[in-house]
């Protein structure tokens, strides 16, 4: 019943060694193509966006823009999405920090030198040493920045994985055994409690997902999370009470027969609960 995440460096043949985990185990694997089918589903519009906006670091205008919210909402919802299936080995997107209270999950991370990375390169794209650093250099800033804003997180900081793995060190095979070895351990971690864990955070992200993209208005402190008892939203936003109402009768479509609380603040709060 286990998840792995595998957080990466370019260059580490990270992809790989993930897909052969995904087979080791009979696991699906989940990358960025995955995800994106499953954006899709929520308009062509948003694909269009997301493919824009991945896993770069946000320009001023973008953190303040609402397609970047959308955009993080979208891939939470998908990270969740997939990882309710269990049994699922997903590549990238923050996975290990979405899923960093799931005591099921596995959460890897691939690393190598600049030096190893860059050999990688120059065989794979036939390119100078000195143009596969750049590219490299520019990745891990890109990557890194992503990861702060959109996650709050320092990328390196060893707190976030359960593993690090160095594959200029170590064999492919040999970091692949590795990996599938920790399965069992993980395997008893999954309860009916820790399980429902996963499921609250899902249809949390999925009213979320819901409310961000049907809505021209961009609540930029817009949380969305599931207390136990009921879906909770909470944020700022300048909208009417109609707007208001029409926002929490979405989220009640999206959450099913899970309450709603509105906890949102728009100037006159009236304790609206739905």
């Amino acid at each position: 019943m286990a998840i792995v995440t595998i957080s990466r460096k370019s260059g580490t043949g990270a992809k790989e060694i993930a897909k052969a985990v995904a087979k080791s185990l009979r696991y699906e694997f989940v990358s960025k193509d995955s995800i994106y089918k499953d954006i899709e589903e929520h308009g062509k519009k948003w694909l269009d966006r997301v493919a824009r906006l991945d896993e770069h670091a946000p320009t001023l205008r973008e953190r303040y823009d609402r397609s970047h919210a959308v955009y993080l909402a979208l891939v939470e919802h998908c990270i969740y999405k997939n990882a309710l299936k269990n049994n699922v080995v997903i590549l990238g997107r923050g996975g290990n920090y979405l899923l960093g209270n799931i005591p099921f999950s596995l959460r890897v991370r691939i690393t190598a030198s600049v030096e190893d990375r860059g050999r990688v390169l120059c065989e794979r794209f036939g390119i100078e040493e000195a143009a596969a650093r750049k590219i490299l250099k520019r990745s891990d800033q890109e990557r890194s920045t992503y990861i702060y804003k959109a996650y709050h997180r320092q990328w390196a900081n060893p707190d976030d994985y359960d593993m690090t793995l160095n594959s200029g060190r170590l064999g492919f095979d040999e970091l692949v055994a590795l990996i599938v070895g920790e399965i069992p351990a993980k395997d008893t971690l999954f309860t009916p409690e820790t399980g429902e864990k996963l499921v609250r955070l899902e249809l949390a992200s999925r009213v979320k997902a819901e409310i961000v993209t049907r809505f021209s208005m961009y609540i930029r402190t817009l949380d969305v999370h599931h207390d136990g008892t009921a879906i909770v939203l909470r944020g700022v936003c300048l909208i009417t009470k109609e707007m208001k109402q029409e926002l929490v009768e979405t989220a009640m479509r999206s959450a099913g027969a899970t309450r709603i609380r509105c906890e949102l603040y728009t100037g006159a709060p009236d304790g609206e609960e739905s």
